[in-house]
């Protein structure tokens, strides 16, 4: 009987290491996020915006250069929270000025 405790705790004590063990594969970082052209805009902040879209969307007169699509957020205004890392957001205060810049 004390052969049959010794073999049980034996295959115990395996089971219970080999749960200890790493056998995954090193994670792979990410890829860097792309960049929609919000860190050209970042000193532009207190500057006018002007326009709506990609093809018309100036900030202190300059038009926008843009990867993807450009929108621009008044406040209070309604959003869509779908996320475009391409889409560039143009964050307005009531005076139309820029406020915030980000991607998505």
């Amino acid at each position: 009987m004390l052969s049959y405790l010794r073999t049980g705790a034996t295959l115990v004590a395996v089971v219970a290491l080999s749960g200890c063990t790493n056998t995954s594969a090193p994670a792979t970082p990410l890829p860097a996020p792309a960049d929609c052209g919000a860190s050209e805009l970042q000193g532009k902040i207190g500057e006018p915006v002007k326009g709506s879209t990609a093809d018309d969307a100036e900030v202190g007169g300059v038009l926008v250069a843009s990867k993807g699509d450009v929108r621009v957020i008044a406040p209070g205004q309604a959003v869509i929270q779908n996320f475009s890392e391409a889409r560039l957001n143009l964050e307005t205060d009531a005076a139309g000025n820029l406020v915030r810049v980000s991607c998505g």
